[in-house]
């Protein structure tokens, strides 16, 4: 249950917006090179994001993304389900479909916790945490 290079993306993206001024929209030339994503998957990514209200979208000249609430209201899950869907929440390492905890297979109580524990992270962990990380990450260097 680990989410996909996309969500990657959309998380490593909405950072670099999150570090920029809250209140200008930030060009998504601009969030494609800070974050090092790929320009034409971004616009695709920044779609998914607006359609999920996690920010809003203004074109023109003097266009760009900005989030649609504060970074500190934005967790990772929020970002995961509008780019993965909810039923990456409950992805089984053995199994295609989705686990719904009904009929245990063999792995379900090594997988168990290990699913609860990366559930509560993104449950707990905001834009904001990660924005700070990585704005702290960057002085470093």
């Amino acid at each position: 249950m680990l989410y996909s290079k996309t969500a990657k993306y959309a998380v490593l993206a909405l950072a670099e917006v999150a570090l920029c001024s809250a209140d200008q929209p930030v060009s998504t030339k601009q969030i494609a090179a800070a974050s090092e994503v790929p320009y034409p998957l971004l616009a695709k990514i920044v779609g998914q994001l607006r359609r999920a209200g996690l920010v809003v979208a203004e074109r023109g000249k003097h266009g760009g993304i900005l989030l649609a609430r504060p970074a500190s209201e934005i967790t990772i899950q929020d970002i995961v389900i509008a780019l993965d869907g909810p039923e990456v929440l409950n992805d089984c390492p053995l199994f295609l479909a989705p686990c719904n905890c009904e009929k245990e297979c063999a792995m379900h109580p090594l997988w168990r916790p290990a699913r609860d524990a990366v559930v509560k992270f993104f449950e707990g962990s905001t834009l904001q945490d990660i924005a700070h990380a990585r704005g702290e990450a960057k002085k470093a260097l």
